[in-house]
């Protein structure tokens, strides 16, 4: 999931083609919702791309953006009274965002794309709460590992398996993303531990990860930990490290084999929530541009990323979405996919606290 993304600079802002934007009926008028200024969303870093919102920034303006690191970061901001409008979280953090008070739930009927999105992804049981929709599902892929297949021609197809990050000939050549809410749940599934389950996720599940993760620190299998996938990616280009553990837009940057191993790998996805105290026409204006078709085939034309939307789909080749790491047969991916939950409040802080400190060489 997730959730700690950077994108690369190189990667077009504004290929997108151009729909009327129409709002629906009972919503005020633009002229009067927007006099002021645009809407306001909190998000990932790389993710401040007006490309990403359709027509909004061409009606309304740019969104005013406000980046968090991780989705921690971004719920504790929150907490402390932190205004905006939208929030970009991603289906495994929306109960414990729930919990904290800093969320409302949705209208359906003032999202026009509701009915043009994937059901896989749009009635998640993760990103609802008491039968009520927290997000509206933007972006979607896959966590798991990439390889040079060129330097690791053992491997292919037939025998992928995340024991790949393990194994001693790739020794000081694995790369792992930073992040406990994917390495850390990848790691935990390669273990056995059903992450789809929060009565799996216990503090017991979370060491028996981290132990595993500083043993291969420890005995040189990890090269590094990367903050973003841009470094990793131009790691694996320079060949400082062979493998990868990260996000899809490693495939199409780097060249990369995207592993899909007969286990599975772990798939995510985000998008956009309301903030308590939300000015809700620009919220919904900019829900609305986020899930449109525009945004749909700019994402996965420039992102390399799946969409909510099933339209954008149509707009790219099989062999032009293999070549991104997106699933040519997304509704097959979406039914397989292993979409993890958050673990309870209590063990989440101690996963955060534990991984960090593993990170640091503790």
């Amino acid at each position: 999931m997730p959730k700690y993304k950077e994108m690369k600079n190189s990667f077009v802002k504004a290929l997108i083609v151009s729909l009327s934007f129409v709002f629906i009926a009972g919503v005020t008028s633009t002229t009067k919702a927007f006099a002021d200024e645009p809407g306001s969303v909190f998000l990932w870093g790389g993710y401040d791309d007006d490309g990403l919102f359709g027509t909004y920034a061409e009606e309304h303006g740019s969104p005013e953006y406000s980046i968090f690191g991780d989705a921690e970061e971004g719920l504790q901001k929150l907490k402390a009274g932190f205004e905006v409008d939208l929030a970009w979280p991603c289906q495994g953090e929306i109960k414990r965002w729930v919990r904290a008070g800093v969320l409302e739930p949705l209208d359906p009927s003032r999202i026009e794309n509701w009915d043009d999105m994937f059901p896989e992804v749009r009635d998640l049981p993760s990103g609802m709460v008491d039968g009520k929709h927290y997000f509206a599902p933007v972006d979607w892929g896959d966590t798991t590992l990439f390889y040079m297949a060129d330097r690791i021609d053992w491997m292919d197809a037939s025998n992928e398996s995340f024991a790949l990050m393990e194994d001693p000939r790739v020794k000081g050549k694995v790369g792992i993303l930073d992040s406990a809410a994917d390495s850390l749940f990848l790691m935990m599934h390669h273990l056995g531990i059903d992450i789809r389950e929060q009565d799996q996720l216990t503090k017991a599940a979370i060491d028996q990860g981290i132990d595993k993760f500083r043993e291969m620190r420890d005995n040189g299998q990890i090269r590094a930990f990367f903050g973003d996938t841009s470094s990793m990616i131009e790691a694996l280009g320079n060949e400082e490290i062979d493998v990868a553990l990260g996000w899809n837009e490693i495939a199409w940057s780097a060249g990369a084999k995207m592993m899909q191993p007969a286990n599975g790998t772990m798939t995510w996805a985000c998008g956009l929530a309301i903030v308590k105290g939300a000015d809700l026409d620009k919220a919904y204006a900019m829900i609305n541009g986020a899930t449109s078709a525009e945004t749909s085939a700019y994402l996965l034309s420039e992102w390399g990323y799946g969409h909510s939307n099933k339209a954008g789909f149509s707009t790219l080749t099989a062999d032009e979405l293999a070549e991104r790491g997106v699933a040519s047969n997304p509704i097959e991916h979406l039914n397989n996919g292993m979409f993890s939950v958050m673990p309870t409040d209590e063990v989440t802080d101690y996963m955060e606290a534990q991984w960090a400190e593993m990170v640091a060489g503790g």
